[in-house]
């Protein structure tokens, strides 16, 4: 539009053009918060926007002088409008098509509420788990003083510390979802390939509810230094992992025994990691593919930490799922 003021007399258009230019202008220097406004106007405001721009484009084929730079600073606002309107139902349109399947958004959404309550839930977890624990420590002490023979001592001592066993292992589950994903993790000592795939493989086998299946760790890449996406590699190892383990069972509840091996490669500035899929005979096994939402979503995480995240169509290929990320000894 302004290459076509341009081409017209100035004479004519100065005040036209210079006024599109101020409405470019403040288009630029918007807040985003008040931008992403513009994608929730009211879908009656899209028809009264399309009558008054039309309204305001034939004015300006009867009008000169202060009205025309008027109706085209108005015609500006509405085209605006539409195409913040436009841009909603593309983007709604897209998260449709993204989520298309069995479940639809209905699953993705819960998924993702689910992670937002998570937080609170373990807070509240975190509280009898350590009550537990001091009891269970008071009745070790107890146990150990109690006037009784020696076989019933020890019997109850099991007990404690099976109990104990038991706390630490969920004080440990806690931990996984409560440090899932994020990039602050700054209590462990080895922030490493290793082990944001370790946590990986932790986070994920409470969904697996049959042995069978064992995870390694393989490559070259395993020990190089990983801090500023640690999370993020673990989402991406998260997301392969779940989709590799749902390979082994079937819909009828038949379960299959296997290996699965992520394998970490270094390159000169990247480090990949392929996901291998085999059974017990070393034959690989079709993983079902991540749906179109997670695919995109795990895509755009992978893209942050300055990679690419792959999953190949299902077929009886070893390699199902392939990622790539930022070496930050580089």
């Amino acid at each position: 539009m302004g290459g076509a003021l341009i081409a017209v007399p100035p004479e004519e258009t100065a005040n036209g053009y210079w006024g599109l230019i101020a409405t470019l202008l403040i288009a630029a220097a918007m807040p985003l918060r008040a931008a992403s406004s513009l994608l929730r106007i009211a879908p009656a405001t899209w028809a009264v926007c399309l009558v008054l721009g039309a309204a305001s484009i034939a004015g300006l084929a009867v009008e000169t002088g202060v009205p025309a730079d008027f109706l085209l600073f108005a015609g500006c606002l509405c085209g605006a409008l539409l195409g913040a309107g436009l841009t909603r139902h593309l983007a709604m349109v897209d998260a449709r098509i993204l989520a298309w399947g069995d479940y639809g958004l209905e699953a993705v959404t819960r998924d993702l509420l689910l992670g937002r309550i998570t937080s609170g839930m373990l807070h509240d977890l975190s509280q009898p788990l350590n009550v537990i624990s001091m009891a269970n420590g008071n009745l070790a002490y107890i146990v150990e003083h109690i006037d009784t023979d020696e076989t019933t001592r020890k019997q109850l001592l099991d007990r404690v510390a099976r109990i104990a066993t038991h706390t630490e292992n969920a004080a440990s589950i806690l931990s996984l979802f409560r440090w899932f994903g994020r990039n602050t993790l700054q209590q462990e000592a080895d922030l490493s390939v290793r082990n944001a795939l370790k946590r990986a493989v932790a986070a994920t086998r409470s969904n697996v509810r049959y042995h069978g299946i064992d995870v390694e760790l393989e490559g070259s890449g395993l020990d190089l230094p990983l801090t500023s996406h640690h999370g993020r590699v673990e989402m991406m190892a998260v997301a392969a992992l779940l989709s590799s383990l749902a390979a082994y069972g079937s819909p009828e509840g038949e379960r299959f025994k296997g290996r699965i091996v992520m394998h970490a490669r270094a390159e000169p500035a990247k480090v990949q990691v392929e996901v291998h899929c085999a059974d017990e005979q070393g034959q690989p096994i079709a993983c079902k593919p991540l749906d179109n939402a997670t695919l995109w979503l795990v895509a755009q995480v992978a893209q942050e930490a300055g990679g690419d995240f792959r999953c190949f169509a299902p077929r009886r290929e070893l390699v199902q799922f392939s990622f790539r990320f930022e070496r930050e000894d580089a």
